[in-house]
């Protein structure tokens, strides 16, 4: 490989796993919702629709 194509491997490896470690740490900080909106509440029964 040429020291070009290696280059753009490691950026692009770094951009990749970089990227799957920043989210993973962010998720882990913040698990849960704060508050839900308001509304949004089905009746028994009633089908969900998008």
């Amino acid at each position: 490989m040429t020291p070009i194509a290696i280059t753009f491997l490691v950026i692009a490896l770094t951009v990749i796993w970089g990227g799957l470690i920043a989210s993973a740490i962010f998720l882990s900080k913040q698990t849960e919702v704060a508050h839900y909106p308001e509304g949004g509440e089905d009746a028994p029964g009633e089908p969900a629709e998008a």
